[in-house]
């Protein structure tokens, strides 16, 4: 691609569906003497949710852009998107050790999946060993976690071949925006892990798809996102339209953060669940009111989007989530332990409201591979989610799998999931 001419800047354009006469990518690409494989166009846009395109576009072609009126429902010039970032950690900083655990039931599980499985609001008991962060309970009420619903990680990228994404193949890398598929990162490799990873994760049956935005910064431009999103829109179409009995629904899973409104970024998440795609996205890590940014002002009150803020071991909410109006629920976002990049056994322990955001998102694959009506209705969902949780000492809502085990510290009955496998530790920096 040739370098931008002077004053040219990347824009997302998305075309208004609801126009009595909608024009189409390729009508609105020569009123800017563009086609679709010029070197300024960077993505099409086109699913059954919403048509568009990004591009670098030229001063005098906004007015042109202007002169369409009502036909263009968005024109937005594209911005600097980024993980949320994960917290620095205290309690395993600088600690590393190989650790050799056999796992015949899900007693051995993170705090995080003995939180969302038990109504208990008291703290949970927990010491600063390694050791411990994997010596809690999972609940669960279903024989399978998830099978049958497909979740999309739209983040980094998924280390595809770590043993908690067995058996081989339930893990797949799908889209990249720069051809490259590997999870250089590693934060959408951890995000994977706590939504569906053996052991590690909620709805551990589940297929995971990696689409990769973000690159091995854990940033990336919001064209990224949205191009990802619509990726993920016209894979869920054709499975459900080449759907067995194998396929129950679609959740899309967003750990990412803008710092600031994008209009673009929450017209597409709202088209993806108009759609039918279920959408977990995070509140963000900025100690804020998390209606200030995108996407996670595409939930709570007002948007579609299930938006999650982070509690700690005690149930109050962390030092660094965004809270607010457009939280739905809370989720555990501290000494989160999930898989890491580097082989097949690592895991890595990190804060962040990227790691309570995936806890959800796999609540929401297990409910939906029981439940055909909240599968069918991501508006029943996001209720099912909101009022399923139990509200903490301090009043949040808390996520759970709606197990509600009545239990001082949440210790509950144990599920057999098999053998299980060592996890080498890294050091927790995030």
């Amino acid at each position: 691609m040739q370098p931008a001419a002077a004053g040219a800047v990347e824009h997302i354009v998305i075309i208004n569906s609801t126009h009595a006469a909608p024009l189409h990518v390729a009508d609105v690409l020569s009123h800017l003497d563009l086609h679709t494989h010029h070197a300024d166009v960077r993505y099409i846009f086109n699913n059954s949710a919403f048509e568009g395109f990004a591009a670098t576009i030229h001063p005098h072609h906004l007015a042109r852009l202007a002169n369409l009126s009502t036909a263009i429902a968005l024109v937005e010039p594209a911005t600097h998107i980024h993980k949320s970032n994960p917290i620095p950690q205290t309690s395993y900083h600088h600690r590393k050790r190989q650790v050799s655990l056999t796992y015949e039931t899900r007693s051995n599980a993170p705090w995080g999946l003995q939180r969302i499985s038990t109504i208990a609001t008291s703290s949970l008991p927990i010491t600063d060993d390694n050791e411990s962060a994997l010596a809690y309970t999972y609940s669960f009420d279903a024989p399978s976690l998830g099978r049958g619903a497909d979740i999309y990680i739209v983040d980094t990228g998924i280390y595809t071949e770590h043993t908690a994404f067995s058996p081989p193949g339930r893990a797949q890398m799908v889209w990249s925006y720069d051809g490259n598929f590997t999870d250089l990162d590693g934060h959408g490799t951890h995000v994977s892990g706590t939504a569906a990873g053996q052991v590690l994760g909620v709805a551990s049956d589940a297929r995971l798809f990696g689409v990769k935005v973000l690159d091995s910064e854990g940033g990336g431009s919001s064209s990224n996102v949205v191009a990802g999103i619509n990726y993920v829109i016209q894979a869920h179409d054709a499975a459900k339209r080449n759907a067995s009995g194998a396929f129950l629904g679609s959740v899309m899973s967003m750990s990412l953060d803008s710092g600031a409104p994008v209009q673009a970024l929450n017209l597409a998440v709202t088209a993806a669940v108009k759609a039918g795609i279920h959408t977990v996205v995070a509140a963000g890590n900025s100690a804020e009111e998390a209606c200030s940014s995108s996407p996670a002002s595409a939930g709570g009150d007002a948007g579609p989007a299930i938006t999650v803020g982070a509690i700690g071991l005690d149930s109050v909410r962390a030092s660094f989530s965004n809270f607010g109006a457009c939280v739905d629920v809370y989720a555990p976002g501290i000494n989160v332990t999930s898989a890491w990049i580097g082989n097949p056994w690592m895991i890595k322990v990190l804060d962040g409201t990227s790691m309570a955001t995936p806890h959800v998102t796999g609540i929401v694959a297990y409910a939906l591979a029981q439940d055909a009506e909240l599968a069918a209705d991501p508006a029943k969902m996001k209720e099912f989610v909101r009022g399923s949780a139990g509200n903490s000492s301090t009043g949040l809502r808390v996520a759970s799998n709606g197990v509600r085990i009545e239990a001082a510290q949440g210790l509950v009955g144990l599920e057999r999931i098999g053998e299980g496998t060592k996890f080498v530790w890294v050091e927790g920096e995030g």
